[in-house]
Order: structure tokens, then sequence, then C-alpha cells
């Protein structure tokens, strides 16, 4: 039986957390890892200048011959926002984990940096690349220079020009192998910017430079890439590639806990467990946000945030399953308060090939087909969330990404164990899903094996994933940007930091980066369901379901909007009234 996890708990303390998971459910706030849906950002719309071609800026062909020019959107006009501009909601418990762009892999910490920080490229509402503190991006005719002009009033929360050498430096510091004690594989760039010419080899340790940056003026910077990436900008958007104080940053490995950011909000004041406030920052580039504070409960305070929103204290809420059927009823005064969204963002559980008794195939198969998986979805969730037939949503790249699994027959499964466990007993590791609670059930009275639920700190959780060390275990994933990529490279590709599994297979491997290469959108959709399937082959994966976000906003919040990445963008936010 392979070693617990550091800081896990038995079942009987898992009791205990689901009750008070149940009891009330704080907001997640956009990023990768979460355990429930997020929402997104406002729309602005890319204009292509040149000569006139069909552009499409992720995902098709380059005109031969052309360089592709967008601009940024126009300024959207201020509303007519009057009294107190305050928007109060409800965060992690625990708080941020870190700050830091370069390092940040949880939801809720994420949710803060997109708040602070920014980077060149942004999404809008319909998922498209548009220039954030870039003002103009160029791309060559081969698809592999990108060069950015910034805006002449891009500056830090100190009044600080932003410059060419700020971004040279922020995507160098982001590939810096460093950062995370000399193992490159750990780094978070890994998924986005490892197309950058020099890229993989500055994270492997094999190069002390990026010589695919080149700082052109004070405002202009060049990125050259060593493959062309059809998602390249897309992945331009994720919190890797934003922009920091190199000033800042130099001083201390603390420096995130009071930085000087690039981004919309500043951060005014930090009580851990307790209270996180950002406030406006006016000198923001593409427009100065409407709301003058945002206001975000930690701790005890965000334990129980539908109660507080129903007291008017806080001022959106994701609803919990507890109370989803209250706040649908047709007499219910909420009712006229809920947004649902559909969400790029998924729950699997994973079984680690690498770890006894799951490095036999057979073990892994006969799991697999003693759960019934559409259950969850159906009965345990009530039918709130998508059933999960493939580890791709539908909608991505415009298709639906069907797959085949082993078939349910418990009794098929229940004979292949029988020999294969031989007494062994599986533990299932969760930071609060309920899930596993139901795999023991389930394994224990239709499979007849020994099971055990341990509970896990959501720290102590992330940073076992991230050690590879957990055997079988709950994901809840969330898209970065709207791409197969986003979910079977960062989860499945072996050199990805994101691949908790430690999962290994070379001919994925190849379907992966051949699709990451290849311009022709219907062709890389064929790689991808191909490497789809070959990873479903391995029994290495569960897929249960796909993420609906259930939010309520107060009738007096204006200007928030939901695309199915979940991103929860504020600075066109305001308070009407």
């Amino acid at each position: 039986m392979p070693p617990r996890a550091r800081s896990a708990r038995p079942l009987a303390s898992l009791v205990l957390a689901l009750t008070l998971l149940l009891s009330g459910c704080r907001l997640p706030l956009g990023g990768r890892l979460a355990t429930t849906p997020t929402v997104a950002e406002p729309m602005s719309t890319p204009a292509a200048v040149g000569p006139p071609a069909p552009v499409t800026l992720a995902g098709t062909p380059m005109p031969v011959g052309t360089e592709t020019v967008i601009e940024a959107p126009p300024p959207i006009p201020a509303p007519p926002a009057t009294g107190e501009q305050r928007l109060t909601l409800a965060g992690s418990p625990d708080g941020p984990l870190t700050l830091d762009p370069a390092l940040v892999r949880d939801a809720d910490s994420a949710f803060i940096v997109r708040q602070i920080f920014r980077g060149l490229v942004r999404l809008d509402t319909r998922l498209q690349p548009v220039p954030d503190l870039a003002e103009r991006i160029r791309i060559s005719s081969d698809g592999l220079t990108y060069t950015f002009e910034l805006r002449d009033r891009a500056s830090f929360h100190d009044g600080r020009l932003l410059t060419a050498e700020d971004v040279k430096y922020s995507l160098e510091r982001a590939t810096d192998p460093a950062l995370v004690g000399g193992d490159g594989r750990q780094l978070p760039a890994w998924a986005y910017l490892r197309d950058i010419l020099g890229a993989e080899e500055r994270m492997a340790g094999q190069r002390p430079d990026l010589p695919g940056i080149e700082v052109v003026d004070l405002l202009t910077v060049r990125i050259r890439l060593a493959r062309p990436a059809p998602d390249f900008l897309q992945k331009l958007t994720a919190p890797p590639a934003f922009i920091v104080d190199r000033w800042d940053v130099v001083e201390g490995e603390g420096w995130w806990r009071h930085p000087n950011g690039s981004g919309p909000f500043v951060l005014a004041r930090w009580e851990e467990q307790r209270l996180l406030v950002l406030r406006a920052y006016p000198g923001y580039a593409p427009g100065a946000p409407v709301l003058q504070e945002v206001d975000i409960r930690l701790g005890a305070d965000a334990l129980e945030p539908m109660n507080q929103y129903e007291r008017g204290q806080l001022d959106l809420v994701s609803v919990p399953l507890w109370a989803l059927d209250r706040v649908q009823a047709p007499n219910s005064p909420l009712r006229q308060e809920l947004r649902v969204q559909p969400l790029f963002a998924g729950s699997f559980v994973l079984l680690n090939p690498n770890i006894p008794p799951l490095d036999d195939p057979a073990v892994r198969r006969a799991l697999i087909q003693g759960f019934e998986r559409e259950k969850i979805a159906r009965v345990s969730l009530n039918g709130v969330v998508e059933p999960a037939r493939g580890l791709v949503p539908n909608g991505m790249l415009g298709r639906d990404w069907p797959a085949t699994l082993p078939p349910y027959d418990p009794a098929a499964a229940r004979a292949a164990l029988q020999s294969r466990l031989s007494g062994q007993r599986l533990l299932l590791y969760t930071a609060g899903s309920s899930v596993p609670v139901t795999l023991k059930q389930v394994y224990e009275r239709d499979l007849g094996i020994e099971t055990e639920v341990l509970l896990m700190e959501w720290p102590d959780y992330l940073q076992d994933l991230t050690d590879r060390r957990l055997p079988i275990f709950v994901l809840s994933w969330v898209a970065d940007y709207p791409d197969p990529a986003s979910f079977l490279t960062a989860l499945f590709h072996s050199g990805s930091p994101d691949n908790y599994l430690g999962y290994q297979n070379p001919e994925v491997d190849r379907l992966l980066d051949q699709a990451a290469q290849e311009p022709d959108e219907r062709v890389r959709a064929q790689l991808y369901a191909e490497a789809q399937q070959r990873i479903l082959d391995d029994f290495v994966v569960i897929p249960l379901y796909w993420d609906v976000s259930y939010l309520l906003v107060k009738p007096n919040v204006q200007g928030l909007e939901l695309t199915p990445l979940g991103i929860l963008g504020l600075e066109r936010v305001w308070i009407s009234g």
C-alpha cells in the first residue's frame, strides 16, 4: 500500500468536513484547479487591419504574404454609475496561496492575480484574444513572429511606465527554473510559454537566456516562436504571461504580498484569514475600473456565503447544491437573481499508474468498469451538471468530443479484482469533494474492496498533486483558454507540470505536439480526438461531469459577463442606484 499523503485525515473527519462544505458554498473565482465553477469578463471586439483576408487569431492559417494586425478595442464608455462603488464577495477561507503570476496554480489565487496583474493580451467574452496592455499586435505571415506595441499610458501601480524591458523580464522570469528550485518541469509556464524560441531549453536548465524575446524599442517587444502555435495568443492570456515590476520582485520572496501590479486593481489591504481589499487603479491604460473597491472575505467570514448573500452582506455567490431547488422554485424571490452558465470545467477521478496496485492496467480498468459514472451527475448531483463522456467539453473548437470508455460491468470488475488486489486497501484522497465517499460506497458494496477516504487541507492536497504522490484522487479542472490542449496537454502530456499522474505515453505526446502546431482546425480536432481516446484506453482517468455555474447576482450589480471559461473580470462591473 502506498504511503499516506501529508496531513491526510480519515473518513470520520471527512464526514464533518463535508457537512461544513454543504452548509455554504464560497464563490470560486477563476483559474485552473478548482472544486466548483467560475465566472467571466466583459467583451470587446478585435479588428483586423491590412490586406483583406479571413483572419481568426487562433486555430486557422494566416493568409500567405500578409501581416495580420490586431488593434486594441475602443474604450467602453463609462456607465452612469452613482453612489458607493463597492463589491463584496467571499473568497477562499484559506486566502490566496500566492499572488505571484508565475507560480499561481489554483482558481481562488488566480482570480485575485487577474485583478492585480495583466498581460499583453486578454480574452473577450467571445473568447477571442484582444490586446490588453498592448495597443497593437502584428503577426508575421508564417505565424512565427509576434510584435507587440505597448500602450503609451500603460503603467505599474506606482505610476512607473511599463516598458518592453518589463515584458522581457517577466517572460524570462516565468521560464526560469530557479523559481521552482531548479526543476523547470514544475513551472506553470510550460503550458503557456514553451512555444517561444528557447523557452523549452531554458526551462530545462540548458540555457540561461530566452532568445525568442527581443526588445525593439521602449514600447515594442518582439516574440519569435520555435514552431507555429495557432493558440499562442490565447496562451498569453494566462497568469504566467502577466507583467510584473522587475524592481518590485528583486526585493525578495515576499514581494507578492505587497505587489506593484500592472492590472486594474491595487492590493490595498490583506488581513490574513479575514479580508482582502482591492482598490481601483485609475491609471489602468485599457480603462479605469468603475468599482472603487472590492472586498473579498476570507477565513471564517467566507464559510457561509449563501447565508450572507441572503442577508444582503454579499453581492454575488455560487449557489450550493443544497440550496439550488429552493433558489429555482417558482415562488422564490431569488429566482430572478440566478444566472446559469455551462463551463469549460470538469471533474475527473485520476488513477495513478505509477503507484501499486494501480500500476496494473487490469486493476485500473476494473475500477472504471465497476463505477457507474453518470450516476454521479444524475443522482448524486441531482442533474445540475452535465455527465462527461470524454476529456474535452463539447463546444471546444465548435464541435462535440465523444469517446469510448469501458462499459459499466460490476460483475466483471469484481472478478478481475479478486485475484489482483489480494486484500489490499484502496486510498482515495480529497480536499472536500464528496465523490470519493460515493466511490468508497460503490467499491466496498459492489466490488468487495476495502476503501478508505482521506481528507487533506487544500494547500497540502495541491502540494501532493504537484509531487505526484496521490494514488486515486478527484481533480476539478478549469480551462484557461478555449482549446482542447487546456485539458489534454495540460493534464496528460508527459512534460506538463499539471500532469499530476506522471502519466507517460509517447504516442499521446506525439499527437498532442502535432496538434499544437497544426493550423487547420479540422485536422487539429482530429488529432486531439485521437489523443483523447488513447488516454482513455490507458485507463488512468474516469470522466465524471462538466460543471455548470449557478450564480446569484444582486440586481444592482451591472456589467458582469459570463463565459464558459469562468474567469471573473471586475474592471467593467458597476453598482447601480
